[in-house]
């Protein structure tokens, strides 16, 4: 079928028609919500846009330029700026108003603007240098009388325009001490003098004291530590670019400590050091700046964590929440074994038989998690060890759930032996070198626990309320049921 040229041509200026008056409408309502949003801004502004900003305040300026993703100090030289006190000045301009205006033939003189004591200027990709100056305060109001951006109209401004202005280069600047993410590092070392500790976080089985003993480290106090150091800001600048003679005036040649962290992708760790205190504060530094801080003394219990306090203590190393199998043996007897079965079910083999319930196996885990080292020996006696792995008085298995899919389960193997001269109880993991010795009834919460699940385990369960054809039964004295009456009763034996 041949097409005419007059209907076609009709429908093709028709649909552009409809293109052009879509557009139209869609760019000019485009067009008017943005005029909307910059109408009355006293310095408008796209984020993507600018590239750096300047405030002015009693004579010292102080410029602020983006580099990459974060922000760096420029006027004066002073490196990297505060991300979050960098975010509060372009938030105050982003939002500023222009509340009134008073014309261009105010008196300048009248409203402290000749000459201005403050000024806030912004610099955009491709445009110059746009500015407002800043005057007397209304004292209606709070809001700063200004100059605005086109140099000659006066005009009351926002507040927080001010309050930008003001910022000096304390709050501007970047006062971290190091920065890393706690979460991570995977190496930790404390240096004290002749003292050193260091601890390794390892894939799986968390973080673990390598120097001066090889032992599991508690991790949270290691987690507090770090997050502690992240924490850590300057107080105070002492000087910009430490002489030999300020370094040591500080107490930091040598250091009173130094903390070094290496986090993942890290080619080398990032050290701190620490100096003279002074006035409820102490003396810092980064190693790989120049300048010298005063930090606030809370840090200084962390830095210098005992390592009695860095080891665990607690004798169980996996999660009782995720364990899928434990096994208890005396030095005689079957042992008891739980597993774990599909929706949080436990079976129990060796001294019983039967299932239990899950919470009276939450009991059991709390106990065993409850039993912790209140001792150690770093450097135990071979007979000791020998004597703890060839018959232990308690062996303890647990094995806990595959930290990724496919992985292996974890597994932890504790060995108890008999009460010593002082009561305590030998303990011994045998991943570990050392011995660790706890209460002497340290085992007491975990037999009673045992007891329990073997009683448990040994009950058959309460049989259903039902008769023998599964219907239930009669109540006493009362009519049966339709099913009853199907079935006769028995016959009344002879005689």
């Amino acid at each position: 079928m041949k097409l005419r040229a007059g209907p076609v041509a009709a429908f093709l200026l028709l649909a552009g028609l409809g293109v052009y008056a879509w557009r139209t409408e869609f760019h000019g309502a485009d067009a008017k919500k943005k005029a909307e949003e910059t109408k009355d801004r006293a310095l408008p502004f796209e984020r993507d846009a600018l590239k750096a900003f300047t405030v002015t305040s009693d004579g010292a300026s102080i410029r602020v330029q983006k580099e990459g993703e974060g922000w760096t100090i420029t006027e004066p030289p002073a490196g990297a700026a505060d991300r979050e006190a960098v975010e509060g000045v372009l938030s105050s301009l982003e939002f500023a108003r222009v509340e009134r205006r008073l014309g261009a033939d105010a008196d300048r003189k009248a409203f402290g603007l000749d000459p201005a004591p403050m000024k806030v200027a912004i610099e955009t990709t491709g445009g110059p240098e746009r500015a407002l100056l800043l005057g007397q305060t209304n004292p209606i109001g709070g809001a700063y009388y200004a100059v605005l951006e086109d140099g000659k109209e006066i005009g009351l401004v926002s507040a927080s325009v001010g309050e930008a202005a003001k910022k000096d280069l304390f709050t501007l600047r970047d006062k971290t001490l190091v920065a890393f993410d706690p979460w991570k590092t995977k190496e930790l070392t404390l240096e004290r003098g002749a003292d050193l500790l260091a601890l390794q976080k390892r894939e799986a089985g968390g973080w673990t004291l390598t120097r001066p003993i090889t032992a599991p480290a508690d991790g949270p106090t290691i987690t507090e530590l770090l997050n502690s150091l992240e924490r850590l800001r300057a107080a105070k600048f002492v000087t910009e670019s430490a002489t030999p003679e300020e370094t040591g005036a500080c107490g930091l040649e040598p250091p009173a400590a130094r903390v070094a962290v290496l986090q993942e992708g890290w080619d080398a760790a990032k050290v701190v050091a620490f100096g003279k205190e002074k006035d409820g504060q102490r003396c810092a530094r980064n190693l790989g700046r120049a300048s010298i801080v005063m930090v606030n003394s809370d840090i200084w219990p962390k830095v210098t964590t005992s390592i009695a306090d860095l080891r665990r203590k607690e004798a169980v190393g996996l999660s009782q929440y995720r364990l899928t199998s434990i096994s208890v043996k005396e030095a005689d007897g079957p042992p008891l074994v739980l597993t774990r079965g599909k929706e949080s079910t436990w079976t129990v083999t060796g001294r019983a038989t039967g299932t239990v319930r899950s919470d009276s196996v939450d009991n059991f885990s709390r106990a065993l998690a409850g039993v912790r080292a209140v001792a150690f020996d770093d450097h135990p006696a071979r007979a000791l060890v020998d004597g703890l792995l060839a018959h232990p008085a308690v062996e303890i298995v647990l094995e806990q759930e595959p930290d990724a899919e496919g992985g292996a389960p974890p597994k932890q193997r504790l060995l108890f032996g008999a009460p010593m001269k002082d009561g305590r109880l030998p303990m011994h993991d045998p991943a570990w070198p050392s011995v660790g010795f706890c209460a002497k009834d340290a085992l007491g919460d975990i037999e009673r626990q045992a007891g329990e699940l073997i009683k448990q385990a040994a009950t058959p369960p309460a049989p259903t309320a039902t008769g023998e054809n599964g219907s239930a039964p009669p109540a006493a004295g009362g009519a049966p049921s339709a099913g009853d009456a199907a079935v006769p009763p028995p016959a009344k034996p002879p005689g």
